[in-house]
């Protein structure tokens, strides 16, 4: 989990919007599964483009992946 950690405490600096260090702030406190879904891998691209779920993190959709 503290490679989790250090990936998603990555995302609270300002290379990141307001709005998505605050969704990740909120995981971390949470410490949910769902920070673990959101950063164990980077999103992939594949033949049909990227899919997935939408969100902060690298294992979702968002203007950073």
């Amino acid at each position: 989990m503290e490679n989790i950690l250090d990936k998603a405490t990555q995302w609270l600096t300002t290379t990141f919007d307001a709005a998505t260090q605050k969704e990740v702030n909120e995981l971390i406190a949470d410490n949910s599964n769902d920070l673990l879904d959101r950063f164990y891998k980077d999103m992939e691209f594949g033949t049909g483009g990227m899919r997935g779920l939408m969100g902060a993190g690298t294992n979702r959709i968002n203007k950073y992946t």
